[in-house]
């Protein structure tokens, strides 16, 4: 039981990573951005390319994971700028379109440099073991994953809610054009809310690498997970994508351990309860519920 959850609250970690990244940017931004997952992909692909085939050292992994982070975190900045700025008065449908076409262009510069030759790499040989809790036997890189999870999220809330920025980009989220008139530079917050949410996306696939093989279409299971989770927790909230995250998690863990037949299907499962129930979500507004 607790090898179960504490592996489906690790699933859940990059799931949050990504969720909490598209949920900024929509808060803030009213932007759905299809491109988050091929910001995902290029952050695990960068992972790939710093680590090499070799057994890696924790510092290079670790420098491996901050350099995808970085680099997609300028991606975001020169999609923000180039792409979605020219966009913001225009509607829904043209915006997603718009995002749509980015993530077909990332991913298609991703298989020229890269290739479709699934990669994979290996965990520093400090955390490729095991200890016990409780009696179950946990993979260490589960618990890293953990651990980066509680210390993202600590991070957003403070960045939020206890930071001159926070403030701003709360301002910006309430109402972009009082917040221009008082003087905040709404385009500037827009910008780093869009490469902060890219960074997040690609700090989830540099962490998510080891575990998975790595393939310029990796990222089309992975959005379709964190729109769920988005979804289940209610679009603008950074809190409802934490607890929908380890929600579908735990739920996919214990599918596997216990109901292989629905493995792969919770997220579904999850959407139509919460749809039919709660239509705004966990902890989304119902302003929001009703649009």
């Amino acid at each position: 039981m607790i090898s179960t959850l504490i592996n489906g609250v690790a699933y859940g970690v990059p799931l949050f990573l990504v969720a909490s990244g598209l949920t900024l940017i929509y808060g803030v931004i009213g932007v759905l951005n299809f491109a988050h997952g091929s910001f995902f992909v290029v952050g695990a692909l960068l992972a790939t390319t710093v680590i090499g085939t070799g057994l890696p050292t924790l510092p290079t992994f670790a420098v491996a994971v901050l350099a995808g982070a970085a680099a997609v975190a300028a991606l975001g900045l020169v999609t923000e700028s180039t792409v979605v700025r020219r966009l913001y008065r225009g509607d829904h449908i043209t915006m997603l379109l718009a995002t749509f076409a980015v993530l077909l262009i990332v991913e298609g510069v991703a298989e020229v440099l890269w290739g479709t030759t699934p990669r994979s790499i290996s965990r520093p040989e400090v955390l490729s073991g095991s200890t016990r809790i409780l009696g179950a036997t946990i993979p260490l890189y589960d618990i890293v994953l953990v651990v980066v999870g509680v210390l993202v999220a600590a991070g957003l809330f403070l960045l939020i809610n206890k930071s001159a920025f926070g403030r701003s980009v709360r301002a910006v989220a309430q109402d972009s054009v009082m917040g221009e008139a008082v003087g905040l530079n709404t385009k500037r917050v827009m910008l780093l809310v869009f490469g902060l949410g890219s960074a997040l996306a690609g700090l989830a696939g540099a962490l998510i690498a080891p575990n998975v093989s790595v393939s310029p279409s990796l990222g089309h299971d992975f959005i379709l997970q964190s729109f769920a989770i988005v979804i289940i927790g209610g679009l603008g909230s950074v809190t409802g994508s934490l607890v929908a995250a380890l929600l579908v998690g735990v739920a996919e863990a214990f599918a596997v351990a216990h109901m292989p037949e629905l493995a792969g299907f919770t997220f579904y499962i999850l959407v139509a309860v919460v749809l039919l129930v709660r239509p705004r979500g966990l902890l989304g507004s119902a302003k929001l519920g009703r649009a």
